[in-house]
Formats: structure tokens, sequence, C-alpha cells
């Protein structure tokens, strides 16, 4: 008898430390700041004592769980982590990925976050971060847009082979606003003007009532396989010309999202 309750409170005493480095790992993941998050804001965050989150977090460190920002005495969730999210299936880990850095843009600007990947001749948006204003846009997860009529399927669109856009251009283009680039001519500037500028603006050309900016997320080799698009409503945002900070943001988000992907690719391939 004696040593089933010793086996037993060994179980309890097993759980309670993957409970506990469960909770450690939440919260840093939804950590906003890119500067990780302390000792003391961890222990709050995962209601734990210091000295046990101390412990812990070492523990984790140590295998690669979490890792220590640029050397200071922040935490974030570390690249044997992130590997690890990738033999999920890619929009799943690609949002495991992205989402601490669109929590972190969106704390920064106030407004509306999305993340997008190609599907076919669509963009599909696979993550929102809702703004926290009155005046707020609608939920686009799951929904997918025709290429020619998103910023985010623009961005794909520029880095598609010219025989690829052409083919794509010799389709009948539905134009749902004024605003629309439908025909070949409009959209050719416009695909032009993005590769050089290496970002897509949108005003009103899917819903009229919605304005935006969307950065490309690059593979290791400089595929663009993903976008994040920070937007909200047209009535309160910038013209392009007035959007220099917004645009600086969002494309610096998405090179550290693009950055953080090598990572977890190179800790995977060592694995």
């Amino acid at each position: 008898m004696r040593n089933v309750v010793v086996s037993w409170n060994r179980l309890m005493s097993d759980i309670q430390s993957v409970k506990r480095a469960f909770d450690i790992l939440k919260a840093i993941a939804g950590n906003s700041n890119g500067d990780g998050l302390s000792l003391t804001e961890i222990a709050a965050r995962a209601s734990l004592p210091k000295s046990t989150a101390s412990r812990m977090l070492s523990t984790l460190e140590a295998v690669g769980a979490v890792e220590r920002v640029g050397g200071r005495e922040g935490f974030r969730l570390g690249d044997e982590l992130i590997a690890l999210t990738a033999n999920t299936p890619y929009p799943r880990s690609l949002a495991a990925v992205a989402r601490p850095f669109l929590q972190e843009l969106a704390s920064a600007t106030g407004e509306t976050l999305t993340l997008c990947v190609p599907d076919g001749d669509c963009a599909r948006y696979i993550d929102q971060i809702n703004s926290l204003r009155a005046l707020q846009v609608r939920d686009w997860t799951g929904q997918a847009l025709p290429l020619h009529a998103a910023s985010d399927g623009k961005l794909y669109l520029a880095a598609r082979a010219d025989a690829q856009i052409e083919r794509y251009l010799s389709r009948p283009m539905r134009r749902f606003t004024r605003n629309t680039m439908a025909t070949p001519s409009s959209l050719w500037r416009e695909l032009r003007a993005i590769r050089k500028k290496g970002y897509a603006w949108t005003s009103g050309e899917y819903d009229a009532e919605v304005a935006g900016v969307a950065a490309p997320i690059r593979d290791p080799e400089g595929h663009v396989v993903a976008s994040v698009c920070l937007f909200g409503p047209a009535l309160r945002w910038p013209k392009e010309r007035d959007a220099g900070d917004l645009i600086k943001r969002t494309m610096a988000t998405a090179d550290k999202i693009s950055a953080r992907l090598a990572a977890a690719q190179t800790a995977q391939s060592r694995r």
C-alpha cells in the first residue's frame, strides 16, 4: 500500500509540474512585448511563486522551450518549441509563430491585424487580432478573397512569374467596389508598384469601408508564403502617402515573423 501511495504522489507531482510549465508557456505566448516577459511578470500571469517560476524557467530554458531575449531578463518562446509546432499543419504552426508579433503590432497601433496565406487564386485569412477601439471592422478569419481584390492577394500575385500573372489576368475579374482593380492594365501597374515598394496598399477595393497595408512573410529561400495585414475603417485611416509609420511597422512585423520561421526551420533541421 505504501508503494501505491508513493507512486500516486509522484504522479500528482508530475502532473502539477506539467501544468505549471504549460501555464508559464501560455503566459509567455500571450505576451505582446517584443522584449519578452520578466520573471516577475511570468510568475504573476501564471499565478506561481517567483521561486517556482524561476525553477521551471531554468528547466524550460535548458531544453530550448524558452529563451532569453537579447541576453536580457526577458523570456520568450524558444526555437525548440517553435520547431515542434512545425510538425503541425502549416496554417496552425504559422499562426502559433506569428501571433505574439501580431499582438505586439496591434498593441502599438490600436488597429486590427490579420494573418493570411495564399490558397490557389485566393488569399485565405487564418488569424485575426481585433482592435480594441469602438469602431471596428469585421472578423475575416476563414474568409478567402480573390487575389486581385485584397492587399494580401495582390502581394501573392506580384510574387508570381509574369506568365502566371498573365494567366490570372486573362480571366474575368469581379469588381466588388468602384475601387476594385479589375482590368489587366490597372492591375499590372499596381503589381509592378508592389514589387518596387515591397508592400501592398488597399483602400476600399473589396470592402468600401476598409483600408490597410499588407507586407509579405517569406521563407528562408525568399518565397512569399504568407502575409501580415494591418487595417481599419477607411474613415479614420490615413492616405498611403501619410501612412509611413504604419507601413514601416507592418513590414518590420512581417520581417520578424520571417526570421522566426527561419530560426524554427534551422532548429528543426538539427533535431
